[in-house]
């Protein structure tokens, strides 16, 4: 597992070794947090995850990244940046 990806398994409702978020670190396969931004990174997990998602419980957060909670209680985490562009336009800020 990546440096920039945790998966916190303490609120964990099942008693399970491995996890939905467990599973979830394989949508970020190259995951280079210096590159990614918030958007696209929630954009990956409604791709990939969208129907294991808690969005109540779920955040993303502008200067460290995203906080994904999945239903069986398992988080993960995902550091990325909160600037989506360059300023030069883009389909999350339109800037």
């Amino acid at each position: 597992m990546a440096a920039f990806l945790a998966v916190d398994r303490r609120a964990e409702q099942f008693g399970a070794a491995v996890t939905i978020a467990d599973l979830a670190v394989n949508s970020f396969p190259d995951h280079r947090c210096a590159f990614a931004n918030i958007y696209e990174v929630w954009e990956a997990l409604e791709r990939d995850w969208r129907f294991e998602l808690d969005h109540a419980g779920s955040s993303m957060e502008y200067a460290t990244g995203v906080s994904a909670r999945f239903r069986d209680g398992s988080v993960l985490h995902i550091a990325a940046w909160a600037a989506c562009c360059d300023g030069s336009g883009c389909r999350y800020c339109r800037g």
